[in-house]
């Protein structure tokens, strides 16, 4: 239990809520079985409610508006002016540069995957387009330079009845000549 020389200094606090939970229960205990800290308690608050009451408490109707509206006519040095504007545009340069980035990633991450497959349909095509661009002639003096054809055959016929021509070895095109 504290003495009353400590007490005495904890009453403004103790009556104004300030003090910690086990010090606002000590000094009221205190204050209940000590009738000269009783007293000075009771002194103490009479002399908190009379200089209330000496002065008029002031309007504070539109306090925080008047405060608000002094504060922006305050001219901000240069440099903090600058600050604000470069604080404004990271804020909007950090989420646009976060969803670039997520757009590339995305992007490089399809072209890594697409590729061989990309690849190997170009080949595809291009070898069909090959076989689909070479001349009837090509296609007629094709069956002369195999073994086995007769040399002297006609353009259009030939003794092979079929002809492979495609260099892809998962697609084979049949070329079937014209039957007399």
């Amino acid at each position: 239990m504290p003495a009353c020389h400590q007490v005495k200094l904890l009453l403004g606090p103790f009556d104004d809520g300030e003090l910690e939970p086990h010090e606002m229960e000590d000094v009221a205990l205190h204050v209940v079985t000590c009738g000269a800290c009783k007293a000075a308690l009771d002194e103490f608050r009479s002399l908190g409610v009379a200089l209330r009451d000496s002065f008029p408490q002031p309007k504070i109707d539109g306090f925080t508006a008047a405060v608000l509206k002094r504060i922006d006519k305050i001219p901000q040095p240069l440099w903090m002016r600058w600050w604000s504007y470069f604080d404004t545009i990271g804020e909007h340069l950090g989420g646009t540069l976060s969803l670039v980035a997520a757009g590339a990633f995305a992007a490089l991450l399809s072209a890594w995957l697409v590729t061989p497959y990309a690849r190997h349909w170009l080949q595809r095509a291009s070898n069909r387009t090959e076989v689909a661009s070479r001349s009837q002639d090509d296609m007629i003096a094709a069956p002369q330079q195999i073994a086995g054809a007769a040399p002297n055959a006609p353009r259009d016929q030939s003794e092979t009845s079929m002809l492979a021509l495609s260099n892809d070895p998962s697609t084979t095109v049949i070329w079937l000549p014209n039957q007399p």
